[in-house]
Formats: C-alpha cells, structure tokens, sequence
C-alpha cells in the first residue's frame, strides 16, 4: 500500500509543478495516435471517467523498465559505496589496536580522507539517481496524460479524474488501506462503475503506443546492499 501515495504524490506533484507545458494531445506518439478505443458502451457512458493511477503505474511495463532500471543502478552504486564504507570500518578498527602513535595518526588522517570520499560519492549518487527519476517521471506523466486525453475526446468525457487505490486483494486488507479511504489526500471513490473506469483501456493503450526498449531488468541482488548505509563516527 506504501506505493500507491508514493504514485499519487509523485504524479501530484508533477502536475502542481507544471512540469508538463505543452499540448500533447496535438502530437502523434510513434506509430500514429492512441487508438479510439471506446471505454464504455454509447448508452451509459457519462462525462467523466477515472481511473486508478497506482494500477496504471504498475502495469504500465514502460515504467516497470524504468523502475527495475533505476532499481539496479541504485544497487550497482550502493556496492561502490559499500567497498569505501568496509575500508573505512577496516581502518577504524586498526587505528583503535594501533600502539604506534605515529601510525595511527597515519591511519586517523586516511579515514577522515575516506570519510569525505564516501560523503561525496553518496551526494552525487543521489542526484544522478534523483536527476533520471524525476526525468522518467516526467516522461510517463507525459504519456499518461497523452493517453487520457484521447480516450477523453473519443468517449466524450469532460472530465477524467485519477484516484490511487489497493490493487491486490492483500493491499485491500491492510490499515494502510482503510486510512487511506477513511482519510483520502484528495477525492476517493468508493464504488466506481466499469461505465466510468478507463484504468484498462489506458494501461493497454500505454503499453501499446508506448512500448518499453527491451526485456524488464531482473533485480540485482548485493551484500550488504539492503542495509543502509551510514558513515562510520571518525575518530577522536
């Protein structure tokens, strides 16, 4: 349930961002524009539709590439850090047996060095990542939005609202899930007819129209690498 707010917030706060400037609808997407595909039948559609976002997030295999690619550069970079931190840890704990006072003036001053390295290393490594998340964030909003606009003008809906909800059975029965509907961030649903709900009719039409560059990335896997990481104390 943790990823439906972290879908919500991520696509909310695109949005307030005005991170998308231009109209898209205006565009051909490769291959020609989104099919018409109808959502609901001509005698009982409405004017507005919705569709659940975290359901679109996870199904959309664009982003599931982008997600388990991101994932695994993550990991690759925490097992850089990881080698500096063992040094690190190396050090400390000879520096603390060391009886050469000159020696271990040595071994003090190449932590500190150390240190400083891992604090550098760990800052640029969040900003790349953070810098290519916030790209392909922006790149799905884009589609999604592409995608919702034609389903809109083909079915003659006026307005289309994404609300996040539970997508397993397991994810409806956590506590997360009824505070979640108890104490929506913004307008929840709860019931939403097949008449209005387009959430299928967009995954499949994203998945076409947009189709992800390769095989999804199978997880890595490093030691060490599921343990946060944090500097070791320098010494006194």
């Amino acid at each position: 349930m943790k990823r439906i707010y972290v879908y919500f917030l991520a696509v909310a706060v695109l949005a307030v961002a005005g991170l998308v400037t231009t109209n898209l609808k205006a565009q051909q997407p490769a291959g020609g524009a989104p099919a018409a595909t109808t959502a609901a039948s001509p005698t009982n559609r409405g004017t507005t539709a919705v569709f659940n976002v975290a359901r679109v997030m996870k199904d959309f295999e664009l982003w599931q590439y982008y997600a388990a690619t991101m994932n695994n550069e993550r990991i690759g970079k925490t097992a850089e850090l990881q080698k500096i931190r063992n040094r690190m840890l190396q050090i400390q704990e000879g520096a603390q047996k060391e009886l050469v006072t000159e020696k271990k003036s040595q071994m003090e001053k190449e932590l500190v060095s150390l240190q400083r390295q891992f604090e550098d290393m760990e800052r640029s490594i969040r900003k790349e990542i953070d810098d290519a998340s916030a790209k392909h964030l922006q790149q799905l909003f884009d589609q999604i939005r592409t995608v919702v606009e034609r389903v809109a003008e083909v079915n003659g809906f006026q307005l289309v609202l994404a609300y996040p909800d539970a997508i397993t059975d397991e994810e409806r029965k956590s506590p997360i899930y009824y505070d979640l509907k108890l104490r929506p961030p913004a307008a929840m649903p709860f019931f939403v007819s097949s008449n209005v709900d387009i959430t299928n009719v967009v995954v499949m039409t994203l998945n076409k129209h947009f189709p992800k560059p390769g095989p999804i990335p199978a997880p890595l896997t490093a030691a060490g690498a599921t343990a946060p990481l944090t500097t070791p104390t320098p010494m006194k």
